[in-house]
């Protein structure tokens, strides 16, 4: 691999993010060892910013840190990833249920502004990739911190894979959207989610948000499913 330049966030911080996205697409085998001098040279750095990295990946579930042996490849299958597609889903569509059910004229402020920055990005040739995922994230944060459910909130904000959630979306190489039609697709999907919210219809807001997620899930597995060949359960796929 060629040396990697650092750019604005600590040292720490972006080996982690390079890390990571290596082990989300399969290019450390599962229980492979990360020699912490090996990382060192290729980012041209001590190996004290490259132990910090470690240990974050340790907390993320990403590498297991093992006194006096190193850190070891957590063996996280595509089937995780789906799960952790599950489990987002199933609690956005909670969300987007308890906001239909409970219509609130600061929420729609929030996302409407979201949805038109959403739909503006979209409908740019030159749109960049990076901004509209983290717009997508922005709708889906409002929605969640407008649904009125405090205790939802809370859990998903401190759900555990949190980071590998970012990784798969809010990096330099996002997993989905690079297709147009794909971003203008997300576009309509949170357009019907806003207006089946505004009707009060909660059946057709859950549904409405967990499709979302859904769709993005396939497009994720299907994009690293080309760099991994491992058994994979289909049917987790359509399970939210």
């Amino acid at each position: 691999m060629r040396p990697i330049r650092l750019t604005t966030v600590t040292p720490a911080e972006q080996i982690a993010q390079h890390l990571g996205q290596a082990i989300l697409q399969g290019k450390f085998a599962p229980g492979e060892r990360i020699g912490e001098q090996a990382i060192a040279d290729l980012f041209s750095v001590s190996r004290g910013p490259v132990r910090d990295a470690l240990r974050e990946l340790d907390k993320q579930g990403l590498v297991e840190i093992s006194p006096r042996r190193g850190a070891f490849v957590v063996h996280l299958v595509l089937n995780d990833v789906v799960d952790i597609f599950n489990i987002r889903g199933t609690m956005m569509g909670l969300a987007a249920r308890y906001l239909a059910s409970r219509p609130d004229a600061a929420a729609f402020e929030t996302l409407d502004a979201r949805l038109d920055e959403l739909r503006q990005l979209a409908g740019e040739d030159d749109t960049s990739l990076v901004e509209f995922v983290k717009a997508v994230g922005r709708m889906g944060t409002g929605l969640i911190l407008h649904c009125g459910n405090r205790q939802l909130a809370s859990t998903y904000r401190n759900l555990p894979h949190d980071a590998i959630w970012q990784m798969l979306w809010v990096h330099s190489k996002p997993l989905d959207y690079e297709r147009a039609a794909r971003r203008i697709e997300s576009l309509q999907g949170y357009e019907r989610l806003l207006a089946a919210i505004r009707a009060g219809d909660a059946d057709a807001a859950e549904a409405g948000m967990r499709r979302i997620v859904s769709e993005s899930c396939q497009e994720v597995i299907a994009h690293m499913r080309l760099t991994r060949a491992e058994p994979f359960d289909d049917f987790r796929l359509h399970v939210v």
